[in-house]
């Protein structure tokens, strides 16, 4: 069975809840959340769900809020709209299928019925889809790297995985979210004349016409959003301002990388409670390892830990900090391992080239174009892979 994916829409907390609780089956996933607003739509549109599930009261399903569902305009992204509510009534059946719900259900059904219910209409949308020729639009993917410990290579990463997508043809954006010394631009070797605080200052707000003006472009076709010129510029980021770029990427962009600092600060982790996935980059050594688990620690409690994976990086088998020492403590295979390679590395950083483009060949650049590979993979089938050497231990494998 294919996976169905929802996006719940409400206002209460408690019902976000309860409809989390609903879901029994793993071939069932809640991929985001958004209130009942005039933001909604792009931010419901970024995630390209197969079901966006409204839940609010009876009482305030009024003749607003089915224009707003009806302006959401879901059929445009292949999306069946749901609700759930506490008192169903005739009238309020019929209201609702004139803006294009499927079906309304009581707040209290049960998670099985829910499936159920969820798994028919998805069907009966996929088989109307394939009937007229529509192609539904693949998910676009907002993968954050982050690392407790500076100088783990994190940034060597983010750039060498964005270029590598972008060298693919996939629209990839790359956001600079280390806000006080994000250095982005210096490893792609470009100079942005605008920034990310360039972007959360325009009157105008955040659109995808403002974004993709105060971006910049690197030879391979990546989009950059650098980091502010200076530190103390930082303080005009605020979380809201990274939901809605990260928003408003979604609907335009394939691929949106999220280089995260170091410090777990409101920006940070709106964008990491606004990914897909979640890198934790590493390299061995015992501060590594102490952070990580610290890091891990937080991100539990924000419920955060489903969406991490792990990444081994500057790895050498005479390390004495072992990969098997990071999975034991902090519960979590290595998804992806790279290798040591500091002269190349450098040597790259000092031309201004990516290693994936600057020496394709060497291990490290095989190593990091396979871990792209597999994100292509997971994202748009076995169709998109490429060849590359990988070196993966997802499952303990």
């Amino acid at each position: 069975m294919e996976k169905i994916n929802i996006v719940v829409c409400s206002n209460n907390t408690e019902y976000k809840v309860a409809v989390k609780n609903k879901i029994v089956d793993e071939n069932y996933s809640i991929i985001g959340y958004s209130e009942i607003e005039n933001g909604a739509k792009t931010r419901i549109h970024g995630f390209v769900p197969d079901v966006v599930a409204f839940l609010l009261d009876s009482d305030e399903i009024d003749s607003s809020f089915l224009d707003f569902v009806e302006d959401l305009n879901l059929n445009s992204i292949g999306a069946c709209a749901v609700i759930l509510t506490n008192r169903i009534s005739v009238d309020l059946v019929n209201s609702a299928a004139q803006v294009g719900v499927r079906q309304v259900m009581d707040i209290s059904i049960g998670g099985e019925d829910f499936c159920k219910n969820i798994s028919k209409i998805v069907s009966k949308e996929r088989k109307l889809s394939q009937s007229v020729n529509i192609d539904r639009k693949v998910r676009s993917m907002v993968y954050a790297f982050f690392s407790g410990k500076g100088g783990v290579g994190k940034t060597t990463i983010c750039t060498n995985t964005a270029v590598s997508l972008a060298s693919r043809g996939k629209k990839t954006l790359l956001i600079d979210l280390d806000l006080q010394f994000g250095d982005a631009d210096m490893a792609l070797d470009v100079s942005p004349n605008e920034t990310i605080v360039d972007l959360v200052r325009d009157t105008n707000g955040v659109s995808i016409d403002n974004l993709t003006t105060c971006c910049t472009s690197h030879l391979s076709g990546l989009s950059l959003l650098a980091s502010p010129n200076s530190p103390e510029l930082a303080e005009y980021v605020s979380a809201d301002k990274v939901k809605a770029i990260i928003d408003v990427a979604r609907s335009y962009f394939e691929y949106v990388i999220v280089d995260c600092g170091c410090a777990l600060t409101d920006p940070v982790i709106t964008a990491i409670e606004s990914s897909d996935t979640v890198f934790m980059v590493n390299d061995v050594n015992i501060l590594s390892l102490k952070r990580a688990k610290l890091c891990l620690d937080v991100l539990t409690q924000l419920n955060q830990k489903e969406k991490i994976k792990m990444i081994i990086n500057r790895y050498a088998k005479k390390s004495a900090v072992k990969i098997q020492d990071f999975e034991n403590l902090l519960g979590i295979p290595a998804y992806a391992v790279i290798s040591a390679d500091f002269k190349t590395v450098n040597t790259s950083l000092n031309n201004g080239q990516p290693v994936v483009t600057y020496k394709p060949r060497a291990v490290i650049s095989r190593e990091l174009n396979g871990f792209v590979s597999e994100l292509v993979s997971e994202r748009e089938g076995n169709s998109g892979k490429a060849k590359g050497k990988f070196s993966s231990r997802k499952k303990n494998s």
